[in-house]
């Protein structure tokens, strides 16, 4: 699978005039409201490299879709992780093609989240039925009881996991 979105790697040439561009648009306007409770801002890399924009369509589906409801079941979320450039994937040990990479998918982004209320377990089971009800059985949902949260993304097909 090639990347959707040619860019160069973190700290390689033109990264850092990216980046420049990047936090500009998210910064402009209302760019950064993604939904009524979620913000571009949270699905960052933890290295404060900001998500590309083409990505942003993807992420207010996802937002809309499955965030949402979900928070409103279960109360407030945190996004644990969003965005992840490919090195940083790479160095946390993301699976190779992983949604979080969004330049490789940025039709189709990535979420972990942990919610305020519920475990893991009732958190992936909700949104496997937000995945047959309102995402026409599309969309990935990962079930992390040890570490304590799910991850939910907006691929083209159904894939569940545990891990």
């Amino acid at each position: 699978m090639s990347p959707s979105v040619n860019v160069p790697l973190k700290g390689a040439a033109g990264w850092q005039k990216l980046q420049t561009q990047r936090k500009a648009f998210w910064s402009r306007g209302t760019n950064n409201v993604l939904s009524p409770h979620f913000r571009a801002a949270e699905f960052w890399t933890h290295d404060g490299s900001a998500p590309p924009i083409v990505a942003r369509p993807a992420l207010v589906t996802l937002c809309e879709v499955f965030l949402e409801p979900l928070r409103e079941k279960f109360g407030v979320a945190l996004v644990l992780s969003g965005y992840r450039h490919e090195l940083y994937n790479q160095q946390i040990g993301g699976a190779r093609f992983s949604q979080h990479v969004y330049e490789q998918t940025f039709e189709s982004v990535a979420a972990d989240l942990r919610f305020e209320l519920g475990t893991p377990a009732l958190w992936a089971a909700e949104a496997r039925l937000i995945r047959e009800r309102a995402n026409s059985g599309q969309g990935g949902v990962g079930r992390y009881d040890r570490s304590g949260f799910v991850h939910v993304d907006n691929r083209g097909y159904a894939a569940d996991w545990a891990g």
